[in-house]
């Protein structure tokens, strides 16, 4: 049945899909920090359900795009650990043997190229998201990527990933860039509109 999407259809909409699993399972971890700030939490919506329904996105984003869906989540999970690569998980390894296994597991299921495609991309969302969460993570007292290099550098590295993501692959820049946007503006209206 889902031969009759073209394949960029199958990509944005594997892109919607599998940042909504992420956007669950981060808003899952970061619950009781989130409530300090008064954020606005998918988590809190959904209640002990939450993790169910990232598992049941992360499913129908593969079904409709396996190698993009692979390759964005690992690349989640990589930038993820960027604040915990010395601590100790229960895997009894440290995020930073976790990212390196995160990112062979999705150079071999997903290809090299779509690894190092997803990396780079999440890594150019995570330093925009943290110059828009700038204040709100110093409130709280967390010190993102953003408030570490500087508002400017950030946006620039922002840019040189982007740019490097299209380099990559450019038939996958664009259903990708236009998932990640959509489901950017679905989620602030959800956090200003909605709750």
């Amino acid at each position: 049945m889902l031969d009759i999407l073209s394949d960029w259809v199958k990509m944005f909409l594997a892109v919607l899909f599998c940042a909504g699993a992420i956007k669950l399972a981060d808003d899952y971890l970061d619950c009781e920090v989130d409530e300090k700030r008064r954020y606005k939490n998918w988590a809190v919506r959904l209640g002990r359900g939450t993790m169910f329904y990232a598992l049941i996105s992360m499913l129908i984003a593969s079904a409709l795009h396996n190698a993009v869906s692979i390759g964005l989540f690992m690349g989640s999970y990589m930038v993820g650990m960027f604040q915990d690569l010395h601590n100790l998980f229960p895997s009894r390894l440290t995020g930073a043997q976790e990212s390196v296994v995160a990112f062979i597991l999705g150079g071999v299921l997903a290809g090299w190229t779509m690894m190092v495609f997803s990396l780079v991309f999440v890594f150019a969302v995570q330093l925009i998201d943290d110059c828009i969460d700038l204040r709100a993570d110093e409130l709280t007292g967390y010190r993102n990527l953003a408030y570490r290099f500087g508002v400017l550098e950030s946006i620039l590295a922002a840019a040189c990933c982007l740019t490097l993501a299209w380099i990559l692959d450019q038939a996958v820049f664009e259903p990708v860039f236009c998932g990640v946007a959509l489901f950017y503006i679905i989620n602030y209206y959800y956090q200003e509109v909605c709750a």
